[in-house]
């Protein structure tokens, strides 16, 4: 093995350990927001998310109001944060069940920033870390996160083009107008105005208000620069390079 390759790997390693890192902190800080859950804030995010953040025993009264009160399912209700070693069983084993609510959990403490749709790859890239790093692969997690469809804890898996799975972890209720952009912008990742209104043959109050609907939702982000003009961003499509 040579010094470049032997440098190259090293490299990898590093980053890989400091992702790792940065998971676990954001998880901490997390676990800390949670365990000070009140009972305005379990509301506000079961009414939002359609989830229960049911950590707090003193919160159990509360939890069941607003189980009846928004129809939500034991399945998201989540009572325990789960770490990586108890996705792990004996012999390496996966149970999917629980890489699916792991998922889960991560991706709504960065909801800020992917709006809850990812790529396939992108939710591999999530809970791929700490013991599971390296034994995990794409069709565990493809397993688990069609367990959560399954299970009613998520809304939608889509195949866009090429048979990239996008997966929407929280309730969108998308207008077929914003299913079309999404299905137009795919894995590039980002879009413009007037490709939208060319690529879809749309006037342009159609395909803004399209667009506005998808940044107020949190799924797309819109940045307006004298280089590169007005467009829409789409954080949990965008492929990895």
């Amino acid at each position: 093995m040579g010094m470049r390759e032997i440098q190259k790997k090293m490299k990898l390693k590093e980053e890989m350990m400091k992702k790792a890192a940065e998971i676990k902190m954001q998880e901490l800080e997390s676990k800390v927001q949670v365990q000070n859950m009140t009972k305005e804030k379990l509301r506000e995010i079961a009414k939002k998310h359609g989830v229960i953040i049911a950590l707090d025993d003193n919160l159990k009264e509360e939890v069941e109001s607003i189980k009846k009160e928004y129809n939500i399912q034991e399945s998201n209700v989540i009572r325990k944060l789960l770490t990586e070693e108890d996705v792990l069983l004996k012999g390496n084993k996966i149970d999917h069940e629980k890489l699916g609510m792991f998922a889960y959990q991560r991706v709504m403490f960065k909801k800020e920033e992917t709006g809850g749709l990812l790529l396939l790859s992108d939710v591999y890239d999530l809970v791929n870390t700490g013991v599971l790093n390296g034994i995990i692969t794409l069709e565990d997690v493809e397993k688990a996160v069609k367990i959560l469809k399954k299970k009613k804890v998520i809304p939608e898996i889509k195949e866009l083009e090429g048979g990239v799975l996008a997966i929407s972890f929280f309730p969108v209720q998308y207008t077929s107008d914003q299913s079309e952009v999404l299905k137009f912008v795919g894995t590039k990742g980002y879009c413009t105005l007037a490709e939208i209104c060319a690529g879809l043959n749309w006037s342009e109050d159609r395909a803004l208000r399209a667009l506005n609907n998808l940044q107020a939702t949190g799924i797309a982000r819109f940045d307006e620069s004298y280089r590169t003009g007005k467009k829409w961003y789409f954080p949990g499509l965008e492929k990895s390079n």
